[in-house]
């Protein structure tokens, strides 16, 4: 954060010269005012004086205006410009996080911060920070005039205004603790909504709509309960304001006219108008301190994200063009925090051959291949391909000889051909409809409305029929390791016999994992391992 603020200290240098400005000058308003009033109107040229304090105080006004209009610009401009590095830091920060640090954040929370928060941070910068900065200076400014004007009723003033800005302070103190637990009651209230849409099929078949419904009561009445308190804590401070400012008006006129009669009429006015004048800005500031509270927990959750220091760099490590032979574990373990899922892994994936990983749920099988890709860390041994340490391979090299189908493909709000292109020029739509008469799935492609420009999110394909989209992108995509995991489970008996027929026929070329159940994929393969409780339990070669 500091480097981007770095980068527009100019522009920022200006709006407080200018910021300083603009309050100087709406200062000396009431200031000619006074002098105006403590004039000698018996004085010879007082037509000459009179038209001097007109000119000077419409002269003011109107650089006052233009300064301004100056600064709502250059504020605007500048603060636009910080969101929008603010912006790119962050999502590539969070592209570029490692597995590791994406299990630590639900998708909720994720997108609360790359969303809302960072809504927040413009309201705070193109809004909040100059209402406060500009109010704040303005009180400073008309304080000093105060003492200079008279010393004694400035105290009075300063007094008042002291005690003012106490209450409002410890009042927006309470208000932002309360918001902050109405953001974390909301954080939980988006996990609990995320939770039950995506398994909304089981509050259907398992009848839970009147427990689901009491779970999200429990949660709206707690959120309610603090809103509550809110509410009181926002409004009871108006009622205190107004009594002490009340209080400190009638001290500073009684004090002028029974203790010290000799203090000038405009000096009275002045500190009177003044001490008046302080409540409007302390109560701007009182009213966006709840707003600041809120932007400053979006910036304190967004920094979250920018201090995170488990990013991954893709260029890291030699790059290998040819990635192209045996896959061998060495004595590698592998741990999601204290829970151990690999546990001295050991065994030889001979180049060109098709390899089943087998077992139980829970087995490791899905870690197994996660850790081949560098998805994560392994804490001990180590992966070789070709007799090369994967650790010391970039991610670039070691993914560019890796194709990967999950078990719930994924599909971008794209057109079919940039899902199975992504980004590769070099794939024709001639070779993409070459491979699908090749794997017989062409009357999935017919009843697409536009063909391969038809978008994803407008069409009603299956969860099958989106495989077969992952299955043509990762096959053109020409990778020297294919990984599938659990590739026809979602694909019915049919389309699931033309795709192992396409399945052998890469591995003629290409070195072939997969993660499955069916003794169909089984069957055909070359080898077999068998994974218990995260080790080799048995290997079964054909």
């Amino acid at each position: 954060m500091k480097n981007i603020l770095k980068k527009h200290i100019k522009s920022l240098i200006l709006i407080a010269f200018l910021l300083i400005a603009c309050n100087l000058l709406s200062t000396l308003h009431p200031y000619v005012m006074k002098e105006f009033v403590d004039i000698d109107f018996n004085s010879e040229n007082i037509e000459r004086i009179i038209t001097n304090f007109i000119i000077l105080y419409a002269s003011i006004h109107l650089i006052l205006v233009i300064s301004k209009n100056l600064k709502n610009i250059v504020i605007n401009k500048t603060m636009t410009k910080i969101l929008k590095d603010i912006r790119q830091k962050v999502f590539s920060k969070v592209l570029n996080f490692k597995m590791t640090t994406f299990n630590k954040y639900n998708s909720a929370e994720l997108y609360t911060r790359l969303t809302v928060d960072i809504d927040n941070l413009l309201t705070m910068f193109s809004g909040i920070l100059d209402i406060l900065l500009n109010n704040i200076t303005h009180i400073v400014f008309m304080v000093v005039m105060m003492f200079i004007a008279n010393i004694n009723i400035a105290v009075i003033g300063a007094f008042t205004i002291f005690v003012i800005a106490i209450v409002a302070y410890n009042s927006s103190r309470i208000l932002g603790n309360l918001d902050n637990e109405i953001l974390k009651k909301r954080d939980v209230e988006n996990r609990e909504f995320s939770e039950l849409y995506n398994k909304n099929k089981l509050t259907y078949l398992f009848k839970l709509q009147k427990r689901n419904i009491a779970k999200t009561d429990k949660l709206f009445d707690e959120e309610l309960d603090i809103r509550k308190r809110y509410i009181f804590v926002h409004h009871f401070p108006y009622w205190l304001l107004t009594l002490i400012q009340a209080l400190g008006i009638y001290a500073i006129i009684y004090y002028a006219l029974n203790i010290n009669t000799s203090i000038s009429l405009g000096s009275i006015y002045l500190v009177l108008f003044y001490t008046k004048q302080c409540k409007s800005p302390l109560e701007e500031i009182f009213n966006n301190l709840e707003d600041l509270q809120t932007c400053m927990n979006s910036y304190k959750r967004i920094k979250v994200l920018l201090e995170e220091t488990n990013g991954e760099n893709i260029e890291e490590g030699e790059y290998i063009d040819d990635l192209n032979g045996d896959i061998e574990f060495e004595n590698v373990s592998m741990s999601y925090g204290k829970e151990i899922i690999l546990k001295n892994l050991s065994f030889i994936i001979k180049k060109g051959t098709k390899v089943t990983i087998a077992g139980r749920t829970g087995v490791g099988k899905t870690t197994l291949t996660n850790v081949l890709m560098k998805l994560y860390d392994i804490q001990s041994g180590r992966i070789l391909i070709n007799g090369y340490d994967i650790s010391k391979i970039s991610n670039k090299a070691l993914r560019d000889n890796i194709s990967y189908i999950s078990q719930n493909p994924y599909i971008f709000a794209d057109t079919v051909r940039n899902n199975i292109k992504l980004g590769n020029n070099e794939i024709t739509d001639k070779q993409i409809e070459e491979l699908i008469y090749e794997m017989k799935v062409e009357n999935v492609f017919k009843k697409l409305p536009n063909g391969l420009d038809t978008q994803i999110k407008l069409s009603r394909l299956s969860l099958g029929e989106l495989q077969i989209i992952a299955f043509i992108r990762a096959i053109l995509h020409k990778t020297n390791i294919y990984i599938f995991d659990e590739p026809t489970s979602n694909i019915d008996l049919k389309t699931e016999k033309l795709i192992q027929n396409v399945i052998d026929k890469i591995s003629k070329q290409s070195t072939v994992i997969i993660i499955a159940h069916r003794k169909s994929t089984i069957a055909s393969s070359d080898k077999v391992i068998y994974l218990k409780d995260g080790q080799v339990d048995m290997i079964v070669n054909k």
